[in-house]
């Protein structure tokens, strides 16, 4: 008589009811959220928040040659580096990874706009250069930034791209599950890419979907695998310190295996190749001059103790694998991506700027496997420098 006094049709109807109403309520709350992120978000892509300003302060000893406190600050567009110009200035985008960002360098002494001074410096054409570099970028969101970012600013008129390093550390992070196809998949990788090449975009298809999957269609299936997302990545935030770096080289330092041997980069190379030849082919469809600028790193065979307690990258799969490659793997896998670079520039008539090649592999240029200090970020702006000076519009 319980069971069934339970289960009458007056007790029925309540639970349909409330079932009927925390639906409503969920697809209220969708609706409601879609529309307020449609109506509060940007109608510009942005790399960084606009106007952002940062105090980053290394603990001593972490970096070495870092020294002072650093300053990271963002125009108005969510670039690093003074407001566009609107006069007659040579303009000059500035797209990478980590080492165009310069994180946790100061604003005057990070080379792009260290390059800009100095070529303000000649005093034969004003230039404006302004950074889009951001950590863990590869050539494909380097493609977003083309696609998105280069048409808000119709006035550029030279992109620079110190490209290779995190294409080779992605392959190798990645390991089997690594797809070379990227253009051929693109749709279904660019709101990924968009994610991760922009801090705040206008609404596009697919902005509330993270990954395939039916919950993830909506706008809380994707907040909520969002939040897991920033979860998983916790050991890659970085913070103000730098005990972010003391963390990944203690892991590194207690890896559980190091692999001296590379696997087969041929399919990862021919995608690097493909997409560098797909970002001259759009900077050249839209008139703008474009500089490459291969990737320097302190691997190297030989390295010293003190040189090889700086080292972090070069994990496979997982941090928690503990699974990690030489120095010397590192070396020689990096090289390949800066010839392949030079190879498609050599192909194609672009001009590259082999800065692998006119830096020192050592603790003078890097604070840990291909991280510029201050006087590393200094060398490569006059590096720069010296090749643009000598070419139009800067040449006497």
């Amino acid at each position: 008589m319980k069971f069934r006094s339970i289960f009458n049709r007056e007790n029925l109807m309540r639970l349909l009811l409330v079932v009927l109403g925390v639906f409503l309520a969920l697809v209220a709350c969708e609706y409601g959220l879609r529309f307020y992120l449609s109506a509060t978000g940007s109608s510009k892509y942005f790399v960084w928040p606009p106007n952002m300003l940062k105090i980053y302060r290394p603990l001593p000893g972490i970096m070495p040659g870092l020294t002072n406190a650093a300053t990271f600050g963002t125009n108005s567009d969510g670039l690093r580096g003074d407001e566009m110009p609107t006069g007659p200035q040579y303009r000059i985008l500035a797209i990478g990874g980590s080492t165009t960002e310069c994180l946790l360098i100061d604003q005057e002494k990070a080379w792009p706009l260290a390059l800009q001074k100095r070529l303000n410096g000649l005093g034969r054409r004003e230039a404006w250069v302004g950074s889009a570099g951001k950590a863990g970028l590869s050539t494909r969101e380097h493609y977003m930034h083309m696609k998105y970012l280069l048409p808000q600013f119709p006035g550029v008129d030279a992109v620079i791209i110190l490209a290779g390093c995190n294409d080779f550390m992605r392959r190798l992070i990645e390991d089997e599950k690594y797809d070379p196809h990227f253009l051929d998949h693109y749709t279904q990788w660019e709101p990924r890419l968009i994610r991760g090449a922009f801090s705040e975009t206008p609404y596009y298809p697919g902005k509330y979907r993270f990954r395939t999957g039916y919950y993830d269609e909506t706008a809380i299936g994707s907040l909520y695998k969002k939040f897991l997302y920033i979860r998983s990545q916790r050991d890659l935030q970085q913070d103000e310190q730098g005990e972010f770096f003391v963390r990944l080289r203690e892991k590194r330092q207690e890896a559980l295996e190091v692999v001296e041997r590379l696997p087969d980069l041929t399919p990862a190379l021919g995608e690097y190749r493909k997409n560098l030849n797909t970002l001259i082919d759009m900077a050249q469809a839209a008139s703008i001059r474009i500089i490459f600028v291969t990737q320097p790193f302190m691997w190297k065979p030989g390295m010293t103790t003190e040189e090889r307690k700086l080292l972090w990258m070069g994990w496979i799969e997982s941090l928690k694998a503990g699974r990690y490659y030489s120095a010397d793997a590192l070396a020689d896998g990096m090289d390949r991506y800066n010839r392949v670079l030079m190879e498609v520039c050599r192909e194609r008539g672009v001009e590259c700027i082999d800065l692998a090649g006119r830096l020192p592999k050592d603790m003078t240029i890097f604070f840990d496997d291909v991280h510029f200090n201050e006087n590393g970020s200094l060398r490569t702006a006059d590096v720069i420098y010296r090749y643009l000076k000598e070419t139009k519009p800067f040449s006497p």
